[in-house]
């Protein structure tokens, strides 16, 4: 793998070299944020719903409120035979079957949890040998029609999968997929290979690396951002996958390899109000600060800046208000060696109108919107402490 496009979770793992900066019960002022904006937008009342969970990233909240949470698990947790290998960090990783999808049940669309439940388990997960951080797995869900769908990602040559054991071949085979699950039969269905499509068509042209990392549902399919091909996919009914757009490498940076152009690295795909797409991006290594852009794609058009001047943007979500949640997984990038992130929100009308909700996040890795909450996944590149966080938005 390139140095100029790191696993993305692997990329947030780093960071857990340095000391975890205390999350409290405060919320940020705005500070930081754009000179003018609206300022009655707050989040209050922050809770955290949910604790020691494994890589918790994408979010999604179904019709009835209740949150579910794809956990990018632990690799190999307590399987001692699993297939171990040089990661895209250096050190080993491990494969094992310990990631899931969990659901919180709410009560009605209070945002007060019932309880939580893990819907489905034994997903594919690559982690850390050492202690399950920075685990690739996963990655995102979205319902459509009462289905379940999700991103398993990869952040690798998708010809790794056929390179572990025999025994671990199947489980190896769920990586860089689209799958669906009907959680009323118990059955779970690949809807798309993500890592053949890398393998055959090559979007990008380039090196072999896939990493689907999120995905939104609708009656036409499924359309993905693939964080390590750098495009943007679409899955048709019939599992067949497209390229709708490759996202072309950065303006030259210095780095401490020299002079690069750091890959665009899309993050998230999510659906706006207006029926188009809106595609966040990371920036891929060196991660420079306020170089990330928030993409808007409508079909047939080439795509346009619709929000920029972020950093490492790794998750968004619209408000009922038709305003964008940007989150970010660090604030001040992700070679800073601060945990920081923060959650902005920009006017949809007006998107020099924008504010820094909270910066009170560790390596944030997920966002979803329903009514009035916003839910959020913290600590989502470490093993056994990650949480959902659930806050009031005020506007």
């Amino acid at each position: 793998m390139r140095p100029t496009r790191l696993a993305l979770p692997g990329a947030a793992a780093a960071l857990l070299i340095v000391p975890l900066v205390g999350v409290g019960p405060s919320v940020a002022d705005g500070r930081d944020g754009d000179d003018d904006h609206d300022d009655e937008v707050t989040l209050e009342d922050r809770t955290v719903l949910v604790k020691n969970l494994d890589n918790p990233r994408g979010l999604t909240v179904d019709r009835g409120g209740n949150v579910f949470v794809a956990q990018a698990g632990e690799g190999r947790g307590t399987d001692a035979s699993a297939p171990c290998f040089p990661g895209p960090e250096g050190d080993d990783v491990c494969l094992g079957a310990t990631g899931k999808i969990s659901e919180l049940h709410m009560h009605g669309r209070s945002g007060r949890l019932r309880v939580v439940t893990d819907e489905v388990t034994g997903l594919p997960s690559v982690a850390a040998k050492a202690d399950g951080s920075g685990g690739i797995g996963p990655s995102d869900v979205d319902f459509h029609r009462n289905r379940l769908f999700a991103t398993i990602g990869l952040g690798a040559d998708p010809a790794v999968r056929d390179q572990v054991p025999a025994t671990y071949r199947d489980l190896a085979s769920k990586l860089a997929t689209v799958h669906k699950f009907d959680l009323k039969r118990d059955t779970a269905t690949e809807v798309a290979d993500i890592g053949e499509y890398e393998a055959t068509a090559n979007p990008e042209k380039d090196d072999f690396d896939t990493n689907p990392n999120s995905l939104v549902s609708d009656r036409r399919g499924h359309v993905v951002a693939d964080a390590g091909g750098n495009s943007l996919l679409h899955v048709d009914r019939d599992g067949d996958v497209s390229t709708i757009f490759v996202f072309p490498k950065e303006a030259a940076v210095d780095s401490p390899m020299g002079r690069i152009s750091p890959d665009a690295v899309p993050t998230t795909v999510v659906k706006g109000p207006d029926d188009a797409y809106y595609v966040s991006q990371l920036t891929g290594f060196p991660f420079v600060k306020g170089t990330a852009t928030v993409w808007r794609f409508e079909r047939g058009e080439a795509p346009e800046v619709f929000a920029d001047g972020f950093t490492n943007v790794i998750d968004l979500a619209f408000t009922d208000d038709d305003d964008l949640l940007v989150l970010e997984i660090s604030t001040n990038g992700l070679l800073s060696g601060d945990p920081k992130g923060a959650l902005h929100w920009v006017d949809g009308d007006d998107t020099d109108d924008r504010k820094v909700l909270t910066t009170e996040l560790t390596l944030p890795g997920g966002v979803a919107v329903d009514g009035d909450h916003v839910y959020v996944t913290n600590m989502s590149a470490m093993a056994n402490v990650g949480e959902v966080l659930r806050f009031t938005l005020d506007d």
